[in-house]
């Protein structure tokens, strides 16, 4: 009888809670929410509720801004102070540079970062709830956000005129989905499914949803005397900034052709590396050609390009694009 009483109260306490977070003002049961400083919360906390997108943001580049191994020596051993505020920030709201937090350091950007806004957390939607909510922001909308901290990189999308046809960073980074906001009772009660956009912050997501953003193709190969030589043409038909892009850390793409004999072994190759530094990379809609020529080789029957995105130590290689040509 008493777990019986104990199970209706508990009912009764989250039917009136649901029904207090019904009306136009959100209820703050959960005020240390929006805390600062040393009471900040972890995003595990948001995760009870926003079950899909900290499971999403988890396994994301954002978590590991501030943990993962390139970054810390990079920075040499998180030395270099200004980069800080980015790979740990407190909150993007601000006019002024972006401080980082002493709190939770190895959350990387997490919710909080992005999301809370003058004791408030903000979104692109309305919404109630248990914690206190600013109005609806069609800043989360914008590629600005992503701007406040990838500053290169969203100068090359102003530049590249995507901004025009409004294809944001979140068109790309952030795929939509259609879904609840809230997975936990009783609060997904409040909320019908409606269009969002996944927390993945993926480079690889525009690869998902766009076919073919990167174009190889071999043009004018010819074969003069023994020797296969030609042109290998590289586009950017889809990314809206330069690839490869940012504005410290180490970004380099590397496109190899690869001359094949009719066994399938390599027998000769030529490495070109796009940097930002060297202003190699290739920008929106622009394009770049290689020439390669290949001296005294005989039985051979494909020539193989392909287009590589490295990491800091080689470790983890990402294949971008490719292409074959027949001899």
């Amino acid at each position: 009888m008493f777990y019986k009483n104990v199970k209706l109260l508990k009912m009764f306490i989250s039917l009136f809670s649901l029904a207090a977070c019904l009306l136009p003002v959100s209820c703050t049961l959960y005020p240390e929410l929006v805390e600062k400083g040393p009471k900040s919360p972890k995003s595990e906390r948001c995760g009870e509720c926003h079950q899909d997108i900290y499971r999403e943001w988890k396994d994301s580049p954002h978590a590991r801004s501030f943990i993962n191994e390139a970054f810390r020596e990079e920075t040499n051993d998180y030395q270099f102070s200004f980069c800080i505020g980015c790979h740990t920030p407190e909150t993007i709201f601000t006019n002024e540079t972006i401080k980082p937090r002493n709190e939770n350091k190895s959350e990387g950007v997490n919710c909080n970062s992005c999301h809370l806004d003058d004791c408030k957390l903000s979104g692109p939607t309305p919404a109630h709830g248990p914690h206190p909510i600013a109005g609806e922001n069609p800043f989360f909308r914008s590629s600005e956000l992503c701007g406040k901290c990838h500053v290169g990189t969203y100068a090359a999308w102003q530049a590249s005129g995507a901004a025009e046809s409004r294809k944001t960073c979140q068109d790309c980074h952030m795929p939509a989905i259609n879904r609840k906001l809230i997975q936990d009772d009783p609060w997904q009660k409040i909320y019908p499914k409606r269009e969002g956009k996944q927390h993945l912050f993926s480079s690889l997501a525009v690869f998902k949803n766009y076919e073919h953003p990167l174009k190889l193709s071999f043009i004018q190969v010819t074969r003069p005397e023994g020797r296969v030589e030609g042109l290998l043409e590289l586009e950017n038909t889809g990314i809206p900034h330069t690839v490869p892009t940012g504005d410290y850390g180490y970004r380099e793409v590397v496109v190899t052709v690869e001359l094949m004999d009719n066994a399938g072994r390599v027998v000769a190759l030529k490495q070109e590396s796009l940097f930002v530094e060297l202003k190699t990379a290739l920008p929106y809609k622009g394009k770049k050609h290689i020439p390669f020529s290949f001296a005294g080789i005989t039985n051979v029957s494909v020539i193989k390009a392909t287009m590589v995105r490295t990491s800091f130590n080689n470790d983890k290689n990402t294949l971008l694009a490719e292409a074959t040509h027949h001899l």
